[in-house]
């Protein structure tokens, strides 16, 4: 009788077992990864403060950091945020900064939806102190781009690029271990680093640190924090920008 109650035990315990593996396979025990807003994106810009759509926005999501600039030479800005992402949602506060003369403009309140790899939209509103720079920002997700990969090879040299619609020129120089040295027409000076944030895909995290000075008036010293990607296949163009609450720079640099 001991020797079948012991078997007994063996069998429950067994078809326990079955069962607990049988469910945690069924989702009991978690599910796929979520979506993710991250990629490179072009698109356009409409709001009540730069006029109509213009087409020529470029566009990084990465870690939840949202950073779109216009290309446009007399429609220059940058719209900077962090992000909480649910679902297929995402909410922030947004930062408009005037890319010509690198100073925040106004802060929004920014929500948004996605379709992972295809689009996003965000619509921002209640800005401070304007309410007329209300808006949408339509964005298209390059799903290639963005997965091409990066390594600290791909950036090291010598880049050119100009800034703003006054056509104030950045140099920049990237070392082998991703360290900058740079400085533009307007009196500054950086250093910084510009390293990949995943080799798998084409981001690069950015940091720039400016030495200011009495004539440095585009970038007063200070850390920046964004970052960058490149654009072609051959990868000599990098698009690259900063921000820190109060200033911002965005440039897009063609290397020499």
């Amino acid at each position: 009788m001991k020797k079948l109650n012991r078997t007994t035990r063996l069998i429950s315990a067994s078809l326990l077992a079955t069962l607990t593996v049988g469910i945690t396979g069924c989702g009991g025990g978690g599910g796929g990864s979520a979506a993710s807003p991250n990629g490179i994106y072009t698109g356009s810009i409409t709001d009540g403060f730069d006029g109509p759509p213009n087409g020529s926005e470029k566009g990084i999501i990465y870690n939840n950091r949202f950073m779109v600039f216009s290309t446009v030479f007399d429609i220059q800005q940058l719209f900077d945020a962090t992000i909480t992402v649910t679902s297929t949602s995402f909410t922030g506060t947004v930062t408009n900064y005037d890319n010509s003369s690198s100073t925040s403009r106004y802060t929004a309140t920014l929500s948004g939806q996605f379709t992972e790899n295809t689009s996003t939209t965000a619509n921002f509103s209640n800005a401070t102190p304007t309410s007329i720079a209300d808006g949408t920002i339509n964005l298209t997700a390059d799903t290639a781009l963005y997965n091409k990969g990066s390594s600290t090879a791909t950036v090291t040299g010598s880049w050119q690029g100009t800034h703003g619609n006054n056509g104030d020129s950045t140099s920049l120089s990237v070392d082998s271990s991703g360290s900058i040295t740079a400085g533009n027409d307007d009196f500054c000076s950086f250093t910084g680093s510009v390293i990949p944030a995943n080799t798998s895909i084409n981001v690069y995290n950015v940091t720039i640190i400016s030495t200011g000075g009495t004539s440095c008036i585009s970038l007063p010293a200070a850390t920046y924090t964004g970052l960058a990607w490149t654009e072609d296949a051959n990868d000599t163009t990098l698009n690259l920008t900063v921000s820190n609450g109060l200033n911002s720079r965005s440039v897009i640099l063609t290397k020499n």
